[in-house]
């Protein structure tokens, strides 16, 4: 299911589409070492379609680079709204009595 999410750049409100299947390949492409070409390449493909030329005016430098911190900026925003949607993990409690307690009062 896609999650529409809308982020205000400068002046310019940009809607990204945003799929589990995409997310999952940004995620594996920065899994192989790789951060502001992914997140581009991922905010390129998600981005309204019509907006694409504006975004890209906006986020690739004279020499036609991503700007990395601009890129990475809204990539964590576009990511903290995306995840706002999962689950929330729950760190297992231990439970008292732990195997080495009980053996350390057994030796006493």
């Amino acid at each position: 299911m896609a999650q529409l999410i809308e982020i205000t750049i400068g002046d310019t409100d940009f809607e990204f589409k945003v799929t589990d299947k995409e997310y999952n390949k940004f995620v594996d492409a920065m899994a192989k070492g790789q951060t502001v070409l992914p997140a581009y390449n991922f905010l390129s493909s998600t981005v309204k379609s019509e907006q694409h030329a504006s975004l890209k005016a906006l986020m690739v430098n004279e020499d036609s680079q991503p700007k990395a911190k601009l890129v990475m900026d809204v990539m964590g925003i576009l990511t903290d709204e995306f995840s706002s949607d999962l689950p929330t993990v729950v760190k297992l409690r231990r439970r008292s009595g732990t195997a080495s307690t009980k053996m350390a009062s057994s030796n006493s």
